[in-house]
C-alpha cells in the first residue's frame, strides 16, 4: 500500500491537503499532514518517525515536503538514509500530490521521475503560454486546410461520460474523472464559453497533456458529432448548464447523464445526495425533468470516489 506524507513550515501543507479532498472527495490513499510550527515542543522528525511506526513494513511512503534545502526536507532526508520504505520529494506541488493521492501501486523509479516533470510543467508563465497557443493554433488551421479530406474512417466513438458542471474543466475533471474514463479528447459545450476568446484560452491552458480539447456552442457539437463517430475515441463530454444539455439532446441521444456541479444562486435548491454540489431552480428542475421523460438516467456524483446518487424526479 501506498502512504503520503505532506511536512511543511506552517499550514500550507495542511491546506493542500484540503485542496485535494475538494478535487477528489475521499482519495485513494490516506493522506498525512505534519506542519513544523513555531510553538512545537515536540520535533517534526519525531513525528513524522511515530507515523512511520504505524504504517505497515510493505507500504510505500511518500513524502513530500514544501522546498529543498528546509529544515522540514533536512529531517525528511534523515528520516529516509533510515527507512528504506521511505521516497521523498521537495518542493510539492497539487499536480503532484494529486497523481501520487490516486497512484494505486507504488511507482517505479522512472515513473516518479516523470510525474516530477509532469508537475514542474503546472507552473508557467501563462500570458506566454497563451501567446504560444495563438500562433500554434494559426499553424495548425493552415495544416488542416492542407489535410482536409484525407482522414481514414477509424470508427464510432465511445462518449464515456456526459457531465454537467459550471466550472468546465478544472481540477476534479483533469485528474478525477479524465483518469477514470480514460478520455482522449474533452468536448466543453457552452454557448456563453464557446464565443468568449478569453475563456477558451483559459479552458486551453487547463487541458491535459496528450488529451483533445474541443469548445463548442450547442449548435456546433450538434453539427460535428457525426464527424466524431469517425475518430474512433473515447470522449467525455462537458456541458455548462441544463438548457443547453436539453437542446443538446432533443437532437442526440445520450443515454446517462452525470449532474456534478451546478452553482447555487437565488431561488436554487439542493439536487442529489448529502454532500451535492448540484443547485437547480425551477427552470433548470423542469429542463432537467425534461431529459428524465426523454428516457435518460440522471445521477449525481461530484468525484468518481463519491457514492452516486440516482435522481428519479425533479
Amino acid at each position: 500500500m501506498n502512504q503520503l506524507i505532506l511536512a511543511s513550515h506552517g499550514d500550507f501543507a495542511r491546506g493542500a491537503r484540503d485542496t485535494i479532498s475538494m478535487v477528489l472527495g475521499e482519495s485513494a490513499m490516506p493522506v498525512h499532514v505534519v506542519s513544523l510550527l513555531r510553538d512545537d515542543t515536540e520535533s517534526i522528525r519525531d513525528r513524522v518517525s511515530a507515523l512511520l511506526q504505524s504504517f505497515s513494513p510493505d507500504d510505500t511512503v511518500y513524502i513530500c515536503t514544501d522546498m529543498l534545502g528546509s529544515s522540514v526536507n533536512n529531517e525528511m532526508l534523515e528520516l529516509m538514509q533510515t527507512d528504506g520504505r521511505v521516497k521523498v520529494i521537495s518542493g510539492m506541488n497539487i499536480p503532484l500530490i494529486l497523481t501520487l493521492a490516486t497512484a494505486q501501486q507504488p511507482l517505479l523509479d522512472a515513473e516518479l521521475a516523470q510525474l516530477i516533470t509532469d508537475a514542474r510543467l503546472g507552473i508557467c508563465d501563462c500570458s506566454a503560454t497563451l501567446s504560444q497557443q495563438k500562433a500554434a493554433t494559426t499553424v495548425k488551421l493552415e495544416t488542416t486546410q492542407k489535410q482536409k479530406g484525407v482522414q481514414a474512417n477509424k470508427g464510432p466513438a465511445n462518449i464515456s461520460l456526459v457531465r454537467l458542471d459550471y466550472r468546465l474543466l478544472h481540477g476534479q475533471v483533469v485528474f478525477s474523472w479524465m483518469n477514470t474514463v480514460g478520455a482522449e479528447r474533452i468536448i466543453v459545450v457552452d454557448n456563453a464559453a464557446a464565443q468568449d476568446e478569453v475563456r477558451v484560452s483559459a479552458l486551453k491552458l487547463a487541458k491535459p497533456a496528450g488529451v483533445r480539447l474541443n469548445i463548442f456552442t450547442v449548435e456546433r457539437a450538434i453539427s460535428k458529432m457525426d464527424k466524431l463517430n469517425t475518430l474512433g475515441e473515447n470522449v467525455m463530454m462537458i456541458f455548462g448548464n441544463v438548457r443547453e444539455l436539453r437542446t443538446f439532446c432533443e437532437s442526440y441521444r445520450i443515454d446517462v447523464i452525470n449532474f456534478g456541479a451546478a452553482a447555487n444562486h437565488e431561488g436554487a435548491t439542493p439536487v442529489g445526495g448529502r454532500d451535492t454540489s448540484v443547485f437547480l431552480d425551477a427552470a433548470e428542475k423542469a429542463d432537467a425533468q425534461a431529459l428524465l421523460d426523454m428516457g435518460i438516467s440522471i445521477y449525481e456524483q461530484q468525484t468518481p470516489t463519491q457514492a452516486k446518487t440516482s435522481i428519479l424526479a425533479f
